[in-house]
């Protein structure tokens, strides 16, 4: 079993270089089959759950520019290689037109590979962000917590943006906590 991800986020986890992973309370290496019935979920556990939610928030927060961008970037390298293609067939066989033909082309296929590299790059934030928050969704669901998160985003003052977490827990010790932050936008 993979006692790390339940171990990440407990407050006993304890590791060395010479024993590795070792539980606080045992001084021995985690042993449980499902869950682990010492397991204290406090600071560690809360950050760890806001910083996850806010993050694929965040990503997903800014679709709407990774999109536009796309579409921009595309844009302007289609332009670009039809106005390249054009310029070939309405001009005169010199060298110098021709180097500049094949300047206009490269660039609009540049103009393309930076739009889908933008657009994959995106997407791999928003997949390893849901996957990290499915990851400690169900490590929850083993321990019988669920929660629900509210963001409130707050004045963006000189590119920092300040926001407050709130997460309503269901089946926990805990009822609600609220955490502000101040990240850069």
């Amino acid at each position: 079993m993979n006692y790390s991800k339940h171990c990440d986020l407990c407050e006993n986890r304890k590791t060395s270089l010479k024993n590795g992973l070792t539980c606080k309370l045992t001084n021995r290496k985690p042993e449980f089959e499902k869950t682990c019935s010492k397991i204290m979920l406090r600071e560690k556990f809360q950050e760890k759950l806001e910083l996850i939610n806010l993050e694929l928030k965040n990503i997903k927060k800014r679709k709407p520019s990774i999109h536009l961008n796309f579409y921009v970037f595309i844009t302007i390298g289609f332009l670009l290689i039809i106005g390249g293609v054009y310029l070939i067939n309405s001009t005169q066989e010199s060298i110098y037109s021709l180097k500049l033909t094949f300047l206009i082309i490269g660039s609009g296929i540049t103009f393309l590979g930076i739009a889908y590299n933008k657009l994959n790059k995106y997407r791999k934030r928003l997949r390893n962000a849901e996957n990290d928050k499915l990851e400690i969704d169900e490590l929850l669901k083993q321990y019988e917590i669920e929660y629900r998160t509210n963001f409130d985003f707050k004045k963006n003052i000189h590119g920092i943006q300040e926001l407050i977490i709130e997460l309503e827990f269901i089946n926990w010790v805990k009822k609600r906590t609220t955490t502000p932050y101040k990240i850069y936008a």
